[in-house]
């Protein structure tokens, strides 16, 4: 039977395995960059650099926080004599991000009204930036990145999560008022399947924090190789 200073240490390595980040950040990529294999590097575990193309969605509304949604549908098999279902396959497994943007940049235009701004010049005298919303909205197809840190210095935990083949579904509301708030750019993102990788998910957990429970989290850190 455990003493109940060993009930003691468990209790202190729990606590220790409670993720609760104080800060996030929005990342977006086109298709062409390769999928991240892993978001920190070195002894140290700090964050990796990421690779060129990918882009800051800027500050996000802390009110409406980011969501992480999974919504799955099964089919049931019912038996005669039996109440319930005796075989279930999922049918449907798709997983979201939701945040809101707060600034206004030409990635969270482009993200929340579907449109490719890349090529578009502001007017060259009053600097004035103008176009048209297509009349039949596009989907467009880019990676998201989300990182988000938990704790600081030497137990800092880093958690993301790489929608590899993201997809505008939704855009949110917007609210023009002289009240409190400001101009939002609501944005509703569900990961498809990247095809020639073969996953729509990709999670990381890393940082020197991560590393320091890794063996409390019920992990074994691989041999180094020579």
């Amino acid at each position: 039977m455990p003493s109940r200073v060993g009930q003691l240490e468990v209790a202190r390595h729990q606590r220790e395995l409670i993720i609760k980040p104080n800060e996030a950040h929005v990342f977006g990529m086109p298709m062409t960059v390769p999928v991240i294999e892993h978001i920190t590097a070195g002894a140290q575990s700090a964050l990796a650099e990421l690779p060129e193309g990918a882009y800051d969605f800027g500050l996000l509304s802390k009110d409406d926080a980011i969501t992480l949604s999974r919504e799955m549908e099964k089919s049931d098999i019912n038996a005669i004599g039996y109440s319930n279902p005796v075989k279930s396959d999922f049918t449907s497994d798709v997983s979201g991000i939701n945040f809101t943007g707060l600034e206004t940049n030409r990635h969270n235009i482009e993200n929340n009204l579907g449109v490719d701004l890349s090529a578009m010049l502001a007017d060259a005298v009053t600097g004035e930036v103008a176009f048209d919303q297509p009349t039949v909205a596009q989907i467009r197809q880019q990676r998201y990145l989300l990182i988000s840190k938990a704790n600081s210095g030497v137990d800092t935990i880093y958690y993301a999560r790489l929608f590899l083949a993201g997809e505008v579904t939704e855009m949110g509301e917007q609210t023009i008022t002289d009240g409190e708030g400001s101009l939002t750019w609501p944005t509703v993102v569900n990961g498809m399947v990247d095809t020639e990788y073969g996953a729509s998910i990709r999670h990381y957990f890393g940082g020197p924090g991560w590393d320091r429970v890794l063996e409390d989290a019920g992990f074994t850190k691989a041999p180094v190789t020579p």
